[in-house]
């Protein structure tokens, strides 16, 4: 029998060995990121009161303090989860074979169907945080917060077997960037800086659309 082989975090070596092409213009990724909604008293302070941490201390929160002041809110504001329907999971790992690969990855951020026993089961979406630039090292090797990211939605894609769009999201201090893979198609947001109030809120309604897809496709 053969040994799998393996492959790192590295972004265009996942492009080249998967196949996928980026597109450029992505119908379906406008549509998740053109959202927008009301939000009610208590998240809108909640809001205000995130963007002034944000605005003061963003740019120095380690990477724990990154996910439990900030990733963390912003989900709760966002109010994503239904009750055995969407549920937030954090540092989940994953791993499956694809294309004769052995790929595996701790996922920082999930949103996935609750199982019981706080149980992800099929993952809609994917979010890698991480506090430092793009390349440099963590563990004395380079890291890559959106080719892990990647990473986990071709993981997804192999165990889901379901042929759904796969939504992922990847974060470099406050900076946010929105993806979605869809069969070999992956697509890219521009930048989100959350020290940007408008963009703030742009980030709120973009998860909040998440939830109104997961049940649309959950419906069908």
């Amino acid at each position: 029998m053969e040994t799998p082989l393996k492959i790192g975090f590295d972004l265009s070596l996942l492009m080249k060995t998967f196949d996928l092409e980026i597109e450029r213009k992505s119908p379906e990724l406008q549509n998740w990121l053109s959202g927008t909604y009301e939000l009610d008293n208590v998240q809108t302070l909640l809001l205000d009161q995130l963007f002034e941490e944000v605005e003061e201390d963003g740019g120095y929160w380690n990477e724990e303090e990154l996910k439990v002041q900030f990733v963390g809110l912003i989900f709760r504001i966002a109010n994503i989860t239904v009750r055995n329907k969407i549920k937030v999971f954090y540092e989940r790992p994953l791993s499956a074979l694809v294309k004769g690969y052995q790929l595996s990855v701790v996922s920082d951020c999930l949103v996935a169907t609750p199982l019981p026993f706080n149980t992800p089961d099929a993952p809609y979406f994917f979010l890698q945080e991480f506090k430092k630039k793009r390349g440099e090292n963590r563990n004395d090797e380079p890291f890559d917060p959106e080719a892990q990211m990647l990473t986990a939605m071709l993981i997804a894609q192999e165990l889901n077997k379901d042929n759904k769009t796969l939504y992922g999201g990847y974060l470099i201090g406050h900076n946010w960037h929105f993806t979605i893979l869809t069969g070999k198609k992956y697509a890219i947001s521009r930048q989100y800086d959350a020290t940007d109030k408008n963009d703030l809120l742009q980030i709120v309604f973009i998860l909040r659309k998440l939830k109104d897809l997961i049940l649309g496709e959950s419906s069908k």
